[in-house]
């Protein structure tokens, strides 16, 4: 017997008219304004000026979050500038590091502390703003998870964690999704492919939460090559919404692996985008995963219909189909150095990561897999 806890889930509303019903959660939140946090796609798109205009004269304030993943500058510089309100209530409108930024935000609101009196659990969360997440991409499951990233003044790419950071009420209106970039689509895409196989076989799986992850993969089988494909397919693009939050769902109660481990190593050294970094990790790592746990990743395997020992392949299969190679091709990156990445994957922030992988590396295996990760970014780089 295996003792185990699960998380709570936010309220989720699936489906574009959700938006319009925006006003009423945020009183049901008790909130009195509203601050808006949100990815610089939004404001191009004029996706905000329609949530402004469903809020029937609510005060509201609009911190655009730069782009990159999110930084302690970027979390204090938003919480400072919509501190003023009067109960707000926090809305995430964006990608993973809009919605990071927006949950971390709402922590930082309920104190004078800054974003980095919380990092790495330093110190527990005091309270936090209602959340309201509503995500533009699908991959991160930001919008269900307990953790956030965030980079600190000395360019580490560290975490912070707690209940606190779950929103109250998740919104996945999948038109929002139908600007995405293919590359973007993809890179996303994969990261909840990611996400849900390495929740699924890690040693904090569950029996109940790789439900959620296996349903995880068959969705982004069924939907990500048609999303990258047909853009304004709005079943491919809510298939994978429904994706990324299963996911999230999933690593939020059984963590990541070893690919994120060293994806995580690839952004804090080089800025890799996170979903590109994490898939060609896993590209790289995945064969070394399933030797001698062929049993523990069968499930995952069927979703592809494959035996185990024929997942790394069916997983390049997936990749080609979702131009996964255009996506890497569209990023600058100088020389990497594998010892780099093989010390930075065994950082203390990457630590739970490498210690909850289905196969836990030596410090030689781990140096090992680093040097087939940059082998493997090499042959898309060319």
């Amino acid at each position: 017997m295996v003792a185990y806890e699960l998380g709570k889930v936010p309220r989720v509303l699936v489906g574009g008219e959700a938006v319009a019903g925006l006003s009423g959660l945020v009183r049901g939140l008790g909130g009195t304004s509203v601050a808006f946090v949100v990815d610089p796609v939004v404001l191009k798109g004029g996706y905000l000026e329609r949530l402004q205009a469903v809020l029937n004269g609510t005060g509201s304030a609009v911190y655009p979050v730069p782009p990159g993943e999110p930084t302690v500058g970027v979390v204090n510089q938003a919480a400072s500038t919509v501190r003023s309100l009067i109960d707000p209530v926090v809305v995430g409108v964006g990608g993973g590091s809009a919605l990071d930024t927006a949950k971390q935000v709402a922590g930082v609101l309920a104190a004078e502390h800054p974003i980095e009196h919380y990092l790495l659990c330093a110190n527990p969360w005091v309270g936090r703003r209602p959340i309201i997440a509503i995500p533009t991409t699908s991959g991160t499951g930001s919008e269900v998870t307990r953790t956030c990233i965030v980079s600190d003044a000395e360019d580490r790419k560290l975490w912070t964690w707690g209940d606190e950071l779950l929103p109250d009420v998740v919104i996945l209106d999948p038109s929002v999704a139908t600007t995405m970039p293919a590359w973007v689509t993809a890179s996303t895409g994969l990261d909840a492919l990611v996400h849900a196989l390495e929740a699924a076989t890690g040693q904090r799986r569950n029996p109940i939460s790789a439900g959620s992850a296996l349903q995880a993969i068959r969705l982004v089988l069924e939907h990500l090559p048609t999303a990258v494909q047909q853009p304004s397919n709005l079943a491919a693009r809510q298939g994978m919404q429904e994706a990324a939050l299963l996911a999230g769902l999933a690593i939020d109660n059984c963590g990541t692996g070893i690919a994120h481990c060293i994806g995580h190593a690839l952004g804090t050294l080089y800025h890799i985008p996170h979903g590109i970094a994490v898939t060609v990790a896993l590209e790289a790592t995945l064969a070394w995963n399933v030797e001698g746990n062929e049993a523990g990743y069968a499930d995952a395997a069927s979703c592809f219909g494959v035996p185990p020992k024929r997942l790394p392949q069916a997983f390049k299969k997936l990749l080609r189909a979702s131009d996964f190679a255009e996506a890497v091709k569209g990023v600058k990156a100088g020389r990497m150095n594998a010892n780099a990445v093989a010390s930075t994957m065994q950082a203390p922030e990457n630590q739970p990561m490498w210690k909850n992988n289905v196969r836990v590396p030596g410090e030689a295996e781990g140096l090992k897999l680093a040097r087939k990760t940059l082998e493997v970014w090499q042959s898309y780089r060319g």
